[in-house]
């Protein structure tokens, strides 16, 4: 069923970008595509807490296809499509895949209001299934630009499927409001609040007398959401940001409720060589409001690690691009057992693009 999901969010990018190019009739379309493939080492392929699993090598590829075209005077339509996947040389039950499928539509008007809605759905699958999910989507977002300023509000529903454990699969609606500031041409401010509500498949967890847990009969686990973020970015001869979030998890379900600190700061600049040298850091503090936690879905891959990721990339002629890149990744701060992964690895990618009227 899962899989079927994902198949028909595919199909769907597509029949939407035909659909609404017919409508917008000879318009300019665009493409991007790009391929890439490497080989890598992995010092924990299966994620392992405490002394961690045998390091291994593997191969990894990646695709992934853009289509854009105008609709009408003041629209567009945008349709995207990745796969991608990892093959161990021994710890084949560690393999993964990964596909992802989105579409979004936009109209905007000259006095700087823009109007988008957009579906997604995202596929993970390994052989052993541990960590796998799907993840899908839809929403609307108004946006008003004038001047130094923009304002958004967003508004829609996520759907969340944990395929090791459907109880604690989740659906609900979400909602978010931001602002960005000019501050000169070259650098912008913004900051964002979120909300969603995620109410799931199982039952919630209940202490009793201190000492147990037990389930509570006929009741559903449902959990509130909340993300604040603050950020800076600069972009001019190089790419530099730096931000901060406060995510916090309420709910009725004991072991769940979380607070979570988050600093991320990445930098993109030109190097020696023609070569492009690029880094990010990302620290977490977590503090679980009770003794236990009970729910592993706050954990997949390595998305609330601490982290350390530098690459090295250099253009070859007009569609070529070779990259080394390292990963270290570390337990976040509040947690329980010592986590390390280490990634080092070598791609090379082609890009094509181009043009024409539908």
């Amino acid at each position: 069923m899962i899989r079927a999901i994902a198949g028909f969010a595919g199909v769907g990018v597509w029949a939407a970008l035909v659909c609404l190019s017919s409508e917008a009739g000879a318009q300019e379309a665009r493409w991007e595509a790009a391929v890439r493939a490497g080989t890598e080492y992995d010092s924990n392929p299966y994620r392992e807490e405490g002394a961690g699993s045998a390091g291994d090598g593997l191969t990894r590829y990646y695709g992934e296809l853009e289509v854009e075209s105008g609709v009408g005077e003041m629209g567009q339509v945008r349709g995207q499509v990745q796969h991608g996947g990892k093959v161990f040389l021994g710890a084949r039950e560690a393999d993964a895949f990964l596909s992802a499928a989105q579409v979004v539509g936009t109209r905007w008007w000259a006095s700087g209001v823009v109007v988008s809605v957009s579906g997604d759905v995202k596929d993970r699958s390994e052989r052993v299934s541990a960590r796998d999910y799907v993840r899908a989507g839809g929403s609307g977002q108004l946006l008003w630009s004038g001047g130094r300023v923009r304002v958004w509000g967003t508004g829609g529903w996520r759907y969340f499927g944990f395929k090791p454990q459907p109880e604690v699969s989740s659906q609900g609606p979400m909602a978010q409001v931001g602002a960005a500031f000019r501050l000169r041409s070259d650098v912008w401010a913004r900051a964002s609040v979120s909300r969603s509500w995620r109410g799931f498949e199982g039952e919630p967890l209940r202490l009793e007398g201190q000492q147990t847990l037990g389930w509570e009969e006929g009741a559903r686990r449902s959990d509130v959401f909340d993300v604040a973020q603050v950020g800076v970015s600069h972009r001019r001869w190089l790419v530099a940001e730096v931000g901060y979030a406060y995510q916090r998890n309420r709910s009725n379900s004991y072991g769940q409720g979380l607070r979570r600190h988050q600093v991320e700061a990445s930098l993109t600049l030109p190097g020696p060589w023609e070569t492009f040298v690029s880094g990010r850091v990302e620290v977490q503090r977590t503090r679980y409001e009770d003794p236990v936690l009970i729910d592993e879905t706050f954990v997949i891959d390595d998305e609330n690690r601490n982290a350390l990721v530098v690459a090295l990339a250099r253009q070859v002629g007009a569609r070529w691009e070779v990259e080394l890149r390292y990963d270290l990744y570390a337990q976040e701060f509040g947690v329980g057992e010592a986590y390390g992964r280490q990634v080092l690895g070598l791609s090379v990618a082609y890009r094509a693009s181009g043009g024409e009227s539908l």
